[in-house]
């Protein structure tokens, strides 16, 4: 006769494969939402999501309250995914140019990486506190990166001078530029790349 114990385990065990399997359907259901806008649907809907990810429309509503919360949850991950390609591990007193070419390469490869996924973010976010606050603190942390990179110059500089200099080299190194030098000016990544690094070079050099 079962006991009290084994029918306490069956239960857990039904509730983690739930569990499990809600968590599996929640990722298909966000990774299809990343699909589609990576090919070219800016904002897809929750008939074309469920479609792509297999999981039911109505389901898709028990795992997002709502399309904005399916689109952060998406974006979110997005940024999860393109972390390593962020981060830049260079000694400051390596060659200037190397720092420059280094910087420029990763930014206009993160560019490709992340292009559709941050016109929505960009799109949503005067709308979406969370969504603003989260590209203030990526635009910061960028912008500081470009500090750290370029440490030795800048403080070659005057105070003023040095703020005026960060601002521009943030600027060119963002993803709005990149976005008009390879979208609206159709620029390979080469010609895009040799822009930047000359644009770069002249204001440092």
């Amino acid at each position: 006769m079962p006991s009290a114990d084994m029918d306490h385990s069956d239960d857990l065990e039904t509730q983690d494969g739930r569990r499990a399997r809600r968590d599996r359907n929640k990722i298909a259901v966000v990774d299809a939402y990343l699909e589609l806008i990576r090919e070219g649907n800016p904002r897809p809907s929750v008939a074309d999501v469920a479609e792509r990810s297999g999981v039911s429309h109505r389901s898709v509503f028990r795992y997002f309250a709502d399309k904005d919360e399916l689109a952060r949850t998406s974006i979110e991950r997005q940024e999860a995914a393109v972390i390593p390609m962020v981060a830049i591990e260079v000694d400051p007193d390596r060659a200037l140019a190397d720092r420059i070419d280094l910087l420029v390469q990763r930014r206009l490869a993160l560019y490709d990486a992340i292009a559709p996924v941050a016109r929505l973010t960009r799109s949503l976010a005067p709308l979406q506190p969370i969504l603003q606050d989260e590209l203030t603190r990526s635009r910061l942390f960028l912008r500081v990166q470009v500090k750290r990179l370029f440490a030795p110059e800048l403080s070659a500089m005057s105070k003023t001078r040095a703020a005026s200099t960060l601002a521009v080299l943030d600027v060119l190194c963002s993803f709005e530029v990149a976005e008009l030098l390879r979208a609206d000016q159709d620029l390979s990544i080469d010609r895009a790349a040799d822009a930047l690094r000359d644009a770069v070079t002249a204001i440092l050099s």
